[in-house]
């Protein structure tokens, strides 16, 4: 997926130090300013970049505490940003719309609070807050991708992470499961886990879908599986994606 190709962190998040993190691997945009590359000072990149679209697919592009777009900024412009306490994470702050392509990479380390200040980018876009999607990463690049919801505000610590479904074509049904892999008396090799059809998920391509994800009570992470069908009622590739708990302590 897009905002997945060719991360670059080296070791596990756990083991890693801000000193390792790296830019993703991109092509800085050759015409529009900035040009995406790392921040002088900072342990943050950002700026426009390019990219093609080579096939159809469903992507998650913000995993948040909040509900999408509840959050604002402090009396100084700032947002407040967290993970969890016991994962490190690298967080990307992207638009939810399909375009401008301008992301923001920056470390989010365990137990802390990143004070981003979002002018820069939406002076940039000409987006508003309420456009941005907001993802914290675990671990090491991957084909499944490992979330921490990321908390906006204090109080927004509930039962439910809040994530938001982009498709690169219409879509005209979704339908999602979440699960354990070990759930007890999951027969081996077999998911528990029953599907759940979401109503009135006919999407326009880039449209998006906000998805509600309970949370369970012992504060340990969720498998989540989301499957779609185009316009055609053809399947497009199953988005999964794993979404860490507060008392998670390794991706």
């Amino acid at each position: 997926m897009g905002w997945l190709i060719g991360w670059l962190i080296a070791g596990t998040a756990a083991a890693a130090q801000p000193a390792a993190f790296q830019c993703a691997s991109l092509l800085a945009s050759q015409s529009r300013q900035p040009a995406y590359g790392p921040v002088a000072g900072e342990t943050r990149c950002e700026g426009f970049y390019e990219k093609n679209v080579s096939q159809p697919f469903l992507e998650v592009v913000s995993l948040t505490r909040s509900p999408p777009g509840s959050w604002a900024v402090d009396s100084e412009g700032r947002l407040n940003l967290r993970g969890l306490p016991r994962v490190d994470t690298r967080l990307l702050i992207q638009p939810m719309r399909s375009n401008p392509l301008y992301r923001v990479d920056a470390w989010l380390p365990r137990g802390s609070t990143l004070a981003w200040r979002s002018m820069p980018m939406l002076r940039a876009t000409g987006l508003q807050l309420r456009d941005l999607g907001l993802l914290a990463f675990a671990g090491s690049p991957a084909e499944t991708p490992v979330l921490a919801p990321v908390s906006t505000q204090t109080g927004d610590e509930g039962a439910v992470a809040h994530a938001v479904l982009r498709p690169s074509v219409a879509i005209s049904a979704l339908s999602w499961r979440s699960y354990r892999p070990d759930s007890p008396g999951a027969p081996p090799g077999v998911v528990p886990g029953v599907w759940k059809a979401l109503p009135g998920a006919t999407l326009f391509a880039w449209e998006r879908f906000a998805l509600a994800i309970p949370l369970p009570a012992d504060g340990l992470g969720l498998h989540i599986d989301v499957r779609a069908l185009d316009s055609q009622g053809q399947g497009l590739p199953l988005l999964r994606f794993v979404v860490l708990g507060t008392q998670d302590d390794k991706p």
